[in-house]
């Protein structure tokens, strides 16, 4: 085959290939009301056949209800004792901002933060809105659950102190630092992670943004 017929034959593959894609897409469109992008799809609703027949990239879509540890993931749902021996669930409190804080009794910056979130906790635990949920890194403490019920008696602490006595959730959430605090928003959202204490005003400004969003 000479150089003018293989141009020829090459030209015709490209036509026949470029008929081929726009009847797929176009019969996909009429199929699914139109594809602005995979973005905007519900893959779930679509039948097998035709997301089969979609664009390898179409294809591939964040699922929203997968749990992680970045800003704007579903927060792994965990389960804990309390130190009243009430047991919780992350979950429970869906519909409330939560603020989700790792600590530790040996920590001086936790010993710093304390304070201030047992003012905030104070004067906004009326509101039904919000949570402060303190995870007590149990298995570190010297001397397990009553290393952490001193600490919350020298501190007069109210919010719920949970005994993370085998250290499942600090591994579950990779916390490096102490303390370290998620703002979870109430459909169960990360907002925003802190690995450094907080003030009253910095965690009244990360729930009222986390509201926001």
């Amino acid at each position: 085959m000479n150089k003018k017929w293989s141009i020829i034959v090459s030209v015709i593959i490209v036509i026949v290939m470029g008929t081929i894609i726009f009847l797929l897409n176009k019969e996909i469109k009429e199929e699914t009301g139109g594809l602005p992008g995979y973005e905007d799809l519900n893959m779930e609703s679509l039948p097998k056949d035709v997301v089969d027949r979609l664009p390898e990239d179409w294809q591939t879509t964040t699922d929203t209800d997968k749990p992680g540890l970045a800003k704007g993931d579903l927060a792994p749902d965990f389960e804990l004792t309390t130190l009243s021996g009430d047991t919780v669930k992350l979950s429970d409190y869906r519909g409330k901002t939560v603020m989700l804080n790792f600590w530790a009794s040996w920590c001086p910056p936790c010993r710093s933060e304390m304070p201030h979130m047992e003012n905030y906790y104070t004067d906004n635990k009326e509101s039904d809105d919000m949570e402060i949920l303190a995870v007590n890194m149990t298995k570190t403490e010297k001397n397990k659950i009553e290393s952490a019920k001193e600490f919350v008696d020298e501190y007069n602490l109210t919010f719920p102190i949970l005994l993370d006595k085998d250290s499942e959730v600090m591994k579950m959430y990779q916390i490096k630092v102490y303390p370290t605090s998620y703002i979870i928003n109430k459909d169960g959202v990360i907002t925003d992670k802190v690995m450094l204490p907080l003030d009253d005003t910095m965690i009244k400004q990360l729930i009222e943004e986390s509201n926001a969003e």
